[in-house]
């Protein structure tokens, strides 16, 4: 595989060309997942302007917390059990943890407040529900246990 990296800049001025050693700029990396035949691949993009690197972590954060709060309104519907409550309260603290360590530097200090805030709450309602539903478990299991007594 080549090791050959490339600068693609659009200036008004033909003939000139800026080259950027990657390592020493300071941005938000990604990785993109899209792989297509016949087009150039591109391993990583650096996005070293502070309002793009913004409205990009924005947009994923605020769709993860969407995604959240369609899993709790489906865990207030659905009594199948625990296990995807777990599931989505992991997911929550994964998303905090992320938030706090990786996008902090990114984002603005109200914003980060208020979206720790919100993951916060989504996560309070999920340790209520995984408590709720194994006291409805427990409570479920003494009762049958009460029926099923001999004399």
């Amino acid at each position: 595989m080549n090791s050959t990296t490339y600068h693609i800049s659009k200036t008004k001025k033909e003939g000139r060309a800026i080259n950027l050693v990657l390592d020493e700029l300071d941005g938000y990396m990604v990785n993109p997942k899209v792989k297509e035949d016949k087009m150039v691949a591109v391993d990583k993009i650096l996005f070293t302007d502070r309002d793009i690197s913004e409205r990009i972590i924005r947009k994923k954060i605020d769709s993860k917390i969407e995604y959240l709060l369609y899993k709790l309104k489906l865990a207030d519907n659905d009594d199948s059990g625990s296990g995807s409550i777990q599931k989505s309260l992991l997911d929550a603290e994964k998303l905090r943890m992320q938030l706090i360590n990786k996008y902090i530097k990114y984002l603005g200090h109200t914003y980060y407040g208020l979206t720790l805030k919100k993951i916060e709450l989504i996560i309070d309602e999920l340790n209520y529900k995984l408590y709720m539903n194994e006291f409805r478990k427990e409570n479920y299991y003494d009762n049958e246990k009460e029926s099923r007594k001999g004399r």
